[in-house]
């Protein structure tokens, strides 16, 4: 965030002071419990990260932020996100299989952050009154935000800071202790040696057995039915991208704001299809513009005289550095899973943004689903280093409806975690690569007899490309029960590729590589050659996209450094790149388009700034 965003932050957070003494005309029954708009979402954030002890950065998934205020005043702030992956006292208490688990733990709700902004004794049963507050209209609440209601909400005490006796009060239960482990790189190993109460509280009364039943879920509590890739699209409510970037919540102060957010980051994405990088580029880009084109974008009219004005660099930078960038990796998906073809197969794969990591509180890396067919990007996270790429993409398929999608995955994705959540929680199916970081599924594959026990082969013609022949071919098996220990697994296979270098630094020799996966699609679904397609297909996230984004949208080259402004400007590429694709032309490759729309800034208008057709509309 630049210096006068954060000094507005800064004077915003000192209009919520720590309570000292209970205010004159006090009084309970005053305080208003509601949901903090998406304007106030910054400044809940940066009180929460200030004034709790553990901080916040942002939640695992989908969540929800509360706010106890009075009279304007804010007194108390809860945050809620999904349930935890793993806890035993939990899981025990509610006796589901791991099946039921990871298809029903959207069910559940996390009160993660609580926080009384007043000192002890002063408000008496604040507290309580607040978290009985969110507890009767949580799942309402829930339904409205994500699509379905939950059924069980839950918490984790720490003994050594306070005892819970206001959950124990408003009826939860205690089901024991945690074992004292953090989550680190998307599984529970990291050790922190303080053990935390589980408490639980029902929201309904059947919640345990629904939880751990097979029948079917009520219609207020089961998952949304267009989360997968057969969602119904209706032309009536598609949006234009400006549009879109009209619902970002603008986070500067109102004295001398002129331009929208939409304008300025319009102007952002439009400089990025005529070429020109930066903040001063796209100065310069506006400039260029007509009456007319600054019009359509809505830049500000002088009422003095009449005219629109471009955006200046210091406007475009600013509203860079500080637009929120989960609300605009919100943009990218909305976007592209309205106006792009519909993915059946995705990659996914993390991206390090380059020169980003002089911030050291900041995001700086990146995980992203890419659409097989094409390389349009589908969905963004960003994410620091704590918790890893494999956490960032758990809350990435949290976030992305994949119902009914093949996920295909590079050898760091290659855990059991993942894989039950690809197909137990999220409907979907995946394809991984197996290396050496998985020694014992990898020395077991390797060990395979694969010419006495594989049920089919497929071998890709000889090519000649890149100074070289060569060819991949495939054999592929059924496994025993119990070989691999992977949840869904039903196939697994050996691709291998041969190599054979041309010219004179042949010499006459050849190399050959081998490469294991794994997959939860079985023989019908994918025969070796859709699996030995699927297998090539990941690597259209490198190629075409990280690669385009890097070469051609001059991401490496990006001067950005703090803020937000390094992952707004890496989601701002791939928001121009899904513009891109969604508006080629038939037998149109992506760099024509891009210079299509580099010789015509009135088709690249009318493509961002109008609405689109639906795909085959």
């Amino acid at each position: 965030m630049c210096d006068k965003g954060f000094m507005d932050m800064k004077s915003r957070m000192r209009d919520h002071p720590v309570v000292a003494e209970k205010p004159q005309g006090f009084r309970l029954s005053d305080v208003q419990v509601r949901l903090a708009t998406p304007q106030e979402r910054p400044l809940w954030d940066a009180l929460m990260d200030e004034r709790h002890h553990l901080g916040f950065r942002r939640f695992a998934g989908r969540g929800l932020r509360y706010v106890a205020e009075w009279r304007g005043q804010w007194l108390a702030l809860a945050g809620w996100q999904g349930g935890a992956f793993k806890c035993g006292p939990r899981d025990r208490w509610i006796g589901w299989s791991h099946e039921e688990q990871f298809g029903r733990l959207h069910l559940i709700a996390n009160n993660t952050r609580f926080l009384v902004m007043a000192s002890s004794g002063a408000l008496p049963n604040l507290a309580s009154l607040f978290l009985a507050a969110m507890t009767r209209r949580l799942c309402a609440d829930w339904l409205a935000a994500h699509g379905h209601g939950v059924l069980l909400a839950e918490t984790f005490c720490d003994p050594d800071r306070h005892e819970g006796t206001m959950y124990g009060a408003a009826g939860w239960e205690c089901l024991g202790e945690t074992k004292g482990y953090a989550r680190s790189n998307g599984r529970y190993t990291k050790p922190h040696g303080r053990p935390r109460r589980m408490l639980v509280r029902s929201l309904r009364r059947d919640a345990r057995r629904l939880l751990a039943s097979p029948e079917a879920l009520p219609a207020s509590v089961a998952p949304p039915s267009g989360s997968g890739p057969d969602a119904e699209r209706d032309p009536a409510v598609l949006r234009s991208l400006h549009d879109e970037l009209a619902t970002l919540p603008d986070h500067r102060r109102g004295q001398g704001r002129k331009h929208t957010v939409a304008c300025v980051l319009t102007v952002h994405v439009l400089a990025t299809l005529a070429n020109m990088r930066g903040c001063l580029a796209a100065e310069q880009f506006a400039r260029s513009l007509s009456q007319n084109d600054l019009e359509a974008i809505g830049a500000w009219r002088n009422p003095k005289t009449g005219l629109r004005e471009p955006v200046a660099k210091s406007t475009l930078h600013r509203v860079v550095q500080s637009v929120d960038p989960e609300a605009l990796e919100d943009v990218l998906k909305r976007f592209s899973g309205a106006r792009l073809p519909l993915a059946r197969s995705l990659a996914a794969d993390g991206k390090r943004i380059r020169g980003a990591n002089r911030n050291g509180d900041g995001r700086h890396e990146t995980v992203a689903l890419v659409d097989h067919a094409t390389g349009a990007p589908v969905s963004m996270l960003g994410f620091a280093d704590e918790g890893g790429e494999r956490a960032a993409l758990h809350d990435l398929l949290e976030r992305t409806g994949i119902r009914g999608c093949v996920i295909t995955l590079d050898a760091l994705h290659t855990v059991r975690e993942t894989a039950r959540l690809i197909t137990q929680a999220h409907g979907a199916d995946y394809v991984m690569t197996v290396k050496e970081n998985a020694p014992e599924t990898f020395s077991t594959l390797s060990s395979i007899d694969w010419e006495r026990h594989r049920h089919g082969s497929f071998a890709e013609p000889r090519t000649k490309a890149h100074g070289r022949i060569g060819q991949r071919t495939i054999d592929a098996m059924t496994p025993v029960r119990d070989l691999i220990n992977y949840p869904g697994v039903s196939q697994i296979a050996r691709v291998r590729r041969h190599r054979e270098p041309l010219g004179p630094a042949a010499n006459g020799t050849a190399s050959e590589e081998t490469a294991c996966l794994i997959t939860s699609l079985d023989a019908g679904k994918a025969p070796p050659a859709d699996l030995l397609a699927l297998n090539r297909g990941h690597w259209i996230v490198e190629n075409g996209n990280h690669r385009v984004r890097d070469t051609t949208l001059g991401e490496d080259a990006c001067l950005a450094r703090t803020g937000n402004g390094p992952l707004n400007r890496a989601s701002l590429n791939n928001i121009a790149l899904a513009v891109v694709f969604a508006s080629q032309r038939p037998g149109e490759g992506l760099a024509t388009t891009f210079r299509r729309f580099q010789l015509d800034t009135a088709a690249a208008i009318r493509a961002v700034c109008e609405p689109l057709p639906p795909p085959g509309g």
